[in-house]
Formats: C-alpha cells, structure tokens, sequence
C-alpha cells in the first residue's frame, strides 16, 4: 500500500492511462534549479549594469528613490536607490501598481489605465493586504513577489502539462527555455505576463486531465488578466469535444464551465460599464486615443512593420518583425507536433497579437504561448538547435534585462 501511495503521488495519470513520473527530485532539479537560476542571473546582470553604464535618461521617467516613494527623475538612475526593486519596475508597471494603489481611472483623450484587466492588480492588493509593506516600494515588493511566486506556478504546471505527453528531457528543455527566453525577464517584473502564463497552463493541464470546472475558473481568471485570455474558449472548447470523439449526445452539464472566461470578460465591462458610464472606455483608452492600436489584419500589420526596418527604430522594428516570423513559424509547425487544442491556442494567440497594427511588444505578447516554447523543446531534441538556442536566448536575455532596468524599451 505504501508503494502505491508513493507512485501516485510521484506521477501524473494522462488520459490514456500513462503513468508519468514527478517527484520531488524532477521538481528540484528541472524546474527549481533552472528558475532560481535564470532570477539569480538576471539580477546580477541588471545591478552590475545600474552600477557600470549609467546611461543618460532621454526624458523624465520615474523610480523608487531612497525615502521608498516613486518621484520622476531626469538625468540618471540612481543606482543605490532601491536596486533591487527598481530593476524590476519600469513603463507599465507604473500602471499596475497605480491600480493597485488607487482603483480604475478615466480621462478621455489620454492614456488611462483602464486599458489593464484588473486580475494582477487586484492580486498586488491581496498580497499587500497579507504583506503590508509600507510606501511605493512595498507595493512594488508585493508584486514582484506575485509575479516570481506565480512564474514558479507556471513552470510546475507546464512541466506537468509536457509529461503527459512527452518524456521527462523534453519537459525539462520547455521549462529551461521559459527560464532563458529573451524576454523572460518580464516573468519576474512587476508585468502580469507570469500570472496569465500560470493561469492558461494550468487551465489546460486541468482540461487534458478532465477536471472541467477548474479548468473553466482559470480560464475565467486568464480572461479578465490579459486581453488574449478570452481565446482560452476556442481550444478548451475544442479540447472537450475531442475527449468525447466529438459526439453531441456526450455533452455533460460539466460543459458550462466553458462559459466561464467569457462571463468572467462581460462582468469587468459591466463594472466599467457602472463606474465610467460607457462600455468602450478599453477601447478608446488603448486602440484609438492612449497605445494607437487599431484592428488590422495581422499580414497587413506584418507586412505594414517592414518600413521599421532602416529607420530610427530600425534594431527594433527589425527584431519585432523577425521575432514575429518566428512565432507564424512556431504556430505553423505546432499543428504538425503537438495535440490539436495547443495548435489552436498557438495560432489564435498568433493572430490575435499581430492584429492590432503594430508589431510593439509581440517579443513579450509571444513570452506566454506556452506552445511555442513546446515546439522550441521538441526541436531541442537536436543538440545543435539546443546550444544555438541557450547561447543566443541567454545573451539577448541578458542584453534586454539590462536595457529594460535602465528605462530602455524592449517589448
């Protein structure tokens, strides 16, 4: 009996009956090592370039100064001001922690921050409920505590979600590419990239293993944290018409779970509905008046980012457009290697990202479609494809956590 206990609680049950082993030492060794590794590199990488380089500030921006408030600041960074804290907290984190502070906010013609879904946020308010750390700084610690507490989430999950249907290298790769990727930093900034990558996978580890009404609450959750939660239906829908050869009659009340993301997208606007008086106010704070974001076909926006190539911005206009081939890529050739509600979710998410007019941030976007990161694993499998990929990941990671903890744009 003993044995059998140990067996269970050392192993995951796929749907066909497999018997996947995870233990403690997988833990440890495949998902623990490479986590605290990659955070411990990261964060020597961004203090010895906030002591070395001091580089000039092209305009004014912000940081947490040495009384542990946020002031604006021109000119240089301090680099002993709170480090360690405002390595993490550039651009949009000002955003998240200004609606953990002091709820949504809408003024008409400007950039507001009701363009963020509210799940991060709130999470940081529960988190400084339970840790009340006083002054900016505190809250900022709050939330890189959720974002590194939710990333240690994600990575357990994915690594479970690969086992079921691969061996224990290759989950091993996917969580160690996760870990190296070359925006991986924003997984531990104060971003919410970490808690949604966390929330989908385990929202599909719940699906595969035929745990519905979980599966439905995380996806409900994903919903209302980033935009392309909502997406989560498609391939869970999908997912559960296939455990059933697809067969109507086999439908069971445990199908209203699926609803869920999208009651959980339509309640946040009816509560932006009641607070501002409008049921546009996202659209007209990130598409048309605040980011300059407007549907377009994602060719369209492919092709339209060409002219980036050359220009001012051309290092990153010419990153973002490679990086986005990469990802069509990737989505393409997971239709071919991976289960069928996976290509779903990679090709949608694809298409969702790159449908807004403009290529900005698809680095980061890209980060948390976990089936990218699966294909990069299967093709791992090479050790060539493997070395080239940790040695020009690991430095364009290091490259883009120094120049996001000096107020740089990366994605």
């Amino acid at each position: 009996m003993g044995n059998q206990q140990m067996l269970a609680s050392d192993s995951e049950m796929t749907e066909t009956g497999n018997v996947q082993p995870f233990g403690r030492r997988c833990l440890l060794y495949d998902v623990f090592a490479p986590f605290a590794a990659s955070r411990v590199a990261l964060i020597v990488i961004a203090w010895l370039g906030l002591h070395l380089l001091q580089i000039p500030l092209k305009d004014a921006k912000w940081e947490v100064e040495a009384d542990g408030n946020v002031h604006r600041v021109a000119g240089h960074l301090s680099p002993n001001a709170h480090p360690f804290v405002n390595m993490w907290a550039r651009w949009d984190s000002g955003w998240y922690l200004d609606i953990a502070q002091h709820g949504y906010s809408f003024v008409p013609g400007k950039q507001s921050n009701v363009a963020f879904l509210p799940l991060y946020p709130d999470l940081i308010r529960l988190v400084h409920f339970v840790f009340p750390l006083s002054r900016d700084v505190g809250w900022l610690d709050d939330g890189i505590i959720l974002s590194n507490l939710a990333l240690l989430v994600a990575l357990i999950y994915l690594y479970r979600l690969v086992r079921l249907d691969y061996e224990r290298r290759t989950a091993a790769r996917a969580v160690l590419y996760v870990c190296v990727f070359p925006t991986t930093l924003f997984l531990s900034a104060v971003y919410s990239e970490s808690l949604f990558l966390a929330l989908v996978v385990a929202a599909f580890y719940y699906a595969r293993t035929a745990r519905w009404f979980v599966a439905g609450l995380l996806a409900a959750a994903a919903a209302v944290c980033r935009p392309p939660g909502i997406l989560l239906v498609l391939p869970l829908v999908f997912e559960y018409m296939s455990q059933r050869q697809f067969q109507w009659r086999r439908i069971k009340p445990d199908s209203l779970a699926l609803s869920f993301p999208l009651l959980a997208l339509v309640g946040h606007l009816v509560f932006l509905r009641l607070r501002f008086g409008e049921w546009d106010v996202i659209e007209r704070a990130q598409l048309n008046q605040g980011w300059k974001r407007t549907f377009t076909l994602p060719w369209n926006t492919v092709f339209g980012s060409f002219h980036d190539i050359g220009s001012l911005r051309g290092f990153h206009g010419s990153f973002e457009v490679l990086f986005t081939i990469a990802l069509f890529g990737l989505a393409i050739f997971s239709c071919f290697r991976l289960p069928r509600s996976y290509a779903i979710y990679a090709v949608v998410s694809v298409l969702f990202i790159t449908s807004w007019g403009t290529l900005l941030s698809t680095p980061r976007f890209g980060l948390v479609i976990f089936p990218i990161v699966m294909v990069l694993a299967l093709l791992g499998e090479n050790k060539l494809f493997h070395r080239s990929f940790l040695a020009v990941s690991m430095l364009l990671a290091a490259i883009s956590m120094v120049v996001f903890s000096e107020w740089g744009w990366v994605a």
